[in-house]
């Protein structure tokens, strides 16, 4: 497994720590509590990556609209879907997509089957700012040849870059609900039909299996979605 940068020490993660982040708590959507550390590495983050945006805000990056809790594909023990990550959207143009994501669980699209996907962007950027997460990576070579690159683990001080044609799984997270990083996401690939361009990795065959565009499948993501994020009209 390659690491990306030595892991260092939590800032804030002594009792001066503890005791700050409690008195700023707050649960702005059920299943996403945010507090002084997360916002920090969040701001300072954005300003070091992104320079040409807004500082980030208390009351922005705390604001319930502005947030999403992804669903995963599970359910918890009352047969509400689980989120594996929250979603901060910064900006979101044709070209430039700027996002800041806390993450819970692994990215499993198929439960605990491993299906390596791909990104409808030019090239994605991840910095993670606090806690760290691994995955693994394949590309395709010049030839269209599948390469495995192995398991990747990425902390504060890497960057984890992703091509249009890279495939990868998030299979594991270093701290969840206090890992974070800055998503920075180039021209976004479209299809007529304006819907981004992406797939999975068939592993058996080593084929690229274009996402699948099933009525009843995004009704029923949809529904997951807006049943765990009750901050947003369906």
């Amino acid at each position: 497994m390659t690491e990306r940068s030595p892991a260092g020490e939590t800032p804030g993660s002594g009792t001066e720590g503890r005791i700050r982040r409690a008195a700023t708590r707050r649960e702005v959507i059920p299943g996403l509590v945010l507090d002084e550390d997360l916002y920090g590495a969040a701001a300072e983050g954005l300003a070091a990556h992104a320079p040409g945006q807004p500082a980030l805000t208390w009351e922005a990056f705390t604001d319930p609209a502005r947030w999403w809790l992804v669903p995963g594909p599970d359910d918890d023990d009352f047969g509400v879907p689980v989120g594996y990550k929250a979603e901060f959207v910064v900006t979101q143009t044709a070209s430039l997509t700027i996002k800041i994501n806390v993450w819970y669980r692994p990215d499993l699209r198929s439960a605990e089957t491993s299906r390596p996907h791909t990104h409808p962007w030019e090239v994605m950027e991840a910095h993670p700012v606090l806690g760290g997460y691994e995955d693994q990576h394949w590309h395709r070579s010049a030839s269209g040849l599948l390469v495995e690159q192995g398991s990747v683990l990425n902390v504060p001080g890497a960057v984890n870059r992703i091509f249009a044609r890279d495939y990868h799984e998030v299979t594991a997270i270093a701290d969840p609900g206090r890992t974070v990083s800055v998503m920075i996401c180039g021209r976004w690939i479209h299809d007529d039909a304006k819907q981004g361009v992406w797939g999975h990795l068939d592993l058996h065959t080593g084929e690229h299996v274009p996402v699948e565009r099933d009525e009843a499948e995004q009704a029923r993501f949809r529904s997951r979605l807006y049943r765990i994020n009750p901050q947003h009209a369906a």
